[in-house]
């Protein structure tokens, strides 16, 4: 049995007073605690934790909601087979796991976990009172660490929960962990069956791959064994629709991962930064949607959202790579143009997308360098673009409209319905055009665009 020392890991341990809290509660009930899974792997790779994972032999749910009423916090049960419920502390939001065994010995429970790394327990007894603790680690995951691979504790793992195929990618993008041949071949043989696993639980973990910065290299080993087309089918599609066509997607998301944008935008980096890193939903950014419409937009716009509704990812995450998709080829004609691009179709573009030109932008210049390599003159260009946006664009929409409909109701006398959404229309433009700036200057456009065009307008 592996014995490390305790302090080091003592003093990575959060909220150290609620743990010896808890330490205390259990030994007075006679309950043993163990540290299990995820937590005992990030404790020994020296990770920050924000939550902590349980087993214990005894009633999981009794226990948590005896310790949660001592320590007046809330408790939530989530689930029956096995036994497992949550106290989340409010004042920090950390949680407590706690979970029965689900086998008759813990070493049991432990040989059923997804891999070797998070089949590691440590007696909380041991870690907080003596000065070396003891690893419980029936599948030898401390070796696995120490070597930074991944490997599954035995092919039963995968045929009971085949996620874990999955999974295998999601934790080697997050650990930079290296994947050895005999878990290639397991997930080769086994790919068919992650069709019986919920879309839901598959999309969490896809969008746990897209958040790494190298992406691209797990989606790439996922294409080799084939998994990739389980998840997505229509990337079987988008390989046939040209030679390579795939590989070029890929290539292009690869292009976005190292070098996002040009260097005539670095100066913008922040800006940049908090669009991509803004949620859509909790779990779920711009960034994430974006490296999707990557890979997909050789399938073209319906294709992208009919794969985005599939994953249910959300109304906000399909409208997105609606317009990710549907943009990128007519910025790309513009950019593409040999005469200078006019200003007025500038201001339209932005007009139109709002913010998610930027995204639109992003993704085009992705595409741009995989199938011809940046240029100074795609370079300056998309500056102009960004240029205008940030020193014109934005100010305006942030202000909003210099005047509305009860302004116009009143000064002028018209009345509500279809005349009153012409003349905001044509101060609109006027506004992001530069030809007006003031309300005052609005109410004027305004005047002059009702006399000229009277009933008609």
């Amino acid at each position: 049995m592996q014995s490390i020392p305790s302090i080091p890991l003592r003093q990575n341990l959060p909220q150290p007073q609620l743990i010896r809290c808890l330490h205390a509660f259990a030994e007075k009930r006679g309950t043993q605690l163990y540290l299990v899974g995820g937590s005992v792997r990030a404790l020994l790779l020296n990770q920050p934790l924000t939550d902590l994972d349980f087993a214990l032999a005894d009633d999981a749910l009794a226990f948590a909601k005896a310790f949660a009423d001592k320590i007046g916090e809330a408790f939530v049960k989530l689930e029956e087979q096995p036994p497992t419920a949550r106290i989340v502390i409010r004042e920090t939001r950390f949680i407590l796991d706690f979970a029965c065994f689900r086998a008759k010995t813990l070493e049991a429970d432990l040989r059923l976990r997804d891999l070797t790394i998070n089949a590691i327990a440590l007696d909380l007894s041991s870690l907080l009172a003596e000065p070396a603790v003891n690893l419980i680690d029936p599948c030898d995951g401390f070796s696995d660490l120490e070597g930074r691979t991944l490997r599954f504790p035995s092919e039963g793992v995968v045929i009971n929960d085949p996620l874990r195929l999955l999974r295998v990618y999601r934790f080697a993008a997050q650990l930079g962990f290296e994947i050895p041949d005999t878990t290639i071949g397991l997930i080769r043989t086994h790919k068919d069956r992650l069709r019986q696993v919920s879309l839901e639980r598959i999309r969490d973990e896809l969008m746990k791959i897209l958040e790494a910065q190298n992406a691209t290299d797990y989606l790439c080993r996922m294409d080799e064994t084939r998994l990739l087309s389980q998840i997505i089918p229509e990337t079987e599609e988008i390989r046939g629709l040209a030679e390579n066509t795939l590989d070029h997607s890929l290539f292009a998301l690869e292009m976005f991962e190292t070098k996002p944008i040009p260097d005539s935008l670095q100066s913008y980096q922040p800006q940049i930064e908090t669009y991509l890193c803004e949620e859509l939903v909790y779990g779920l950014c711009r960034r994430q949607i974006l490296k999707l419409s990557i890979l997909l937009q050789k399938g073209g716009t319906e294709m992208a959202v009919r794969i985005t509704n599939r994953l249910r990812l959300g109304r906000k995450a399909a409208q997105l790579m609606r317009c990710f998709v549907q943009n990128h080829l007519y910025l790309m004609d513009l950019i593409d143009s040999d005469s200078q691009i006019e200003r007025r179709a500038m201001i339209r573009f932005l007009r139109s997308l709002r913010k998610d030109w930027l995204g639109v932008l992003l993704l085009s210049y992705a595409v741009l360098r995989q199938s011809q390599g940046s240029t100074s003159q795609t370079d300056e260009l998309m500056k102009q673009i960004t240029d205008l946006y940030y020193g014109e664009i934005c100010p305006i929409i942030e202000r909003g409209r210099l005047i509305t409909g009860d302004d116009i109701l009143q000064t002028f006398g018209v009345m509500p319905g279809i005349r009153i959404g012409r003349v905001l229309q044509h101060i609109e433009d006027l506004q992001f055009e530069g030809e007006i700036q003031t309300p005052d200057e609005a109410l004027e456009a305004a005047r002059t665009f009702l006399q000229s065009y009277g009933t008609e307008a």
